[in-house]
């Protein structure tokens, strides 16, 4: 077996500590999603090095969380390989903003059929498609923008262009995903004064969501018999902290910190540090990659 090396980089200068890896030949995860895992990255930048395994900007990104993400985590203390990441996620991203608007630039569908396609696409950095997973956090602002306009998430509409962009990563030969269920983002801060009534409606859209997700993916890999496919529930971390926040740290479940340390919310709709380390650690003992 290569023998084990530890990377270090200096953050505000600080030496800060990455996961001991393998000595070997590195292996990729593209991120495609929204706030919840972008590190600030542009795929035009620099590229993911040993030096820097986001590439750009300066390790850990700039992530809503006040800190590590959940990629910086997985790629960089909770992985036992050489892991590198093309994050293309982009904050308020919808699967496609003719579906459900936002603001965003690049939304799932600009992620894949522009930035994946301009500058991966075809001169991808990976000896293998065995080296590459794709992990996809996508559907918290399809629902929540739905939520905020009063209305339901036209699901089956957003789940048809979310697959067709799987098909099109699959066709480029991409064959590992990973696709994360949306989290019970209705028991974050900016809910709790919403009415019981409207609370559910949410509640229901996301449920429905990740129901009609499972079925798609088996759908998916059934159609495409060469793939490897993850649905990670991202539920279970969330709930299991939510419903114990002094055993982590927090004086309640809805209290903010822009720390992200001293509570579980960065902000009134953003998870902070210790969801995204243990979101990652539940990551990496599912998924077979890291």
């Amino acid at each position: 077996m290569a023998s084990l090396r530890t990377h270090f980089l200096r953050l505000a200068g600080v030496a800060l500590s990455l996961a001991p890896a393998q000595a070997a030949a590195a292996k990729y995860m593209i991120v495609f999603g929204d706030s919840y895992s972008t590190t600030g990255s542009w795929i035009g930048s620099t590229a993911p090095s040993a030096a820097n395994p986001i590439g750009n900007p300066a390790f850990p990104g700039a992530t809503t969380s006040a800190g590590l993400n959940w990629v910086g985590q997985a790629i960089a203390r909770q992985n036992t390989s050489l892991v590198f990441a093309y994050d293309l996620a982009v904050t308020g991203a919808t699967t496609d903003k003719e579906i459900v608007d936002t603001y965003a630039q690049y939304n799932f569908d600009d992620q894949v059929e522009t930035l994946f396609a301009t500058y991966l696409a075809g001169s991808a950095p990976w000896d293998s498609a065995v080296d590459v997973l794709v992990a996809v956090w996508c559907g918290i602002n399809d629902v929540g923008e739905s939520f905020w306009d009063g209305i339901s998430a036209p699901i089956d509409k957003i789940l048809d262009r979310y697959f067709g962009l799987l098909d099109t990563l699959y066709a480029n030969g991409l064959k590992n995903y990973v696709l994360f269920t949306i989290p019970p983002f209705d028991r974050a801060p900016a809910i709790i004064y919403e009415s019981a009534d409207r609370v559910a409606s949410l509640h229901s859209d996301i449920q429905t969501y990740n129901a009609q997700l499972a079925t798609r993916l088996a759908r998916f890999k059934s159609a495409h018999g060469d793939v490897t496919t993850y649905l990670f529930d991202t539920a279970p971390t969330f709930e299991t902290i939510l419903d114990n926040p002094t055993a982590y740290g927090a004086r309640d479940a809805t209290c903010i910190s822009g720390d992200g340390t001293s509570c579980l919310w960065a902000d009134s709709y953003h998870p902070g540090l210790v969801i995204h380390e243990n979101l990652a650690k539940a990551l990496v003992e599912a998924v077979d990659f890291f």
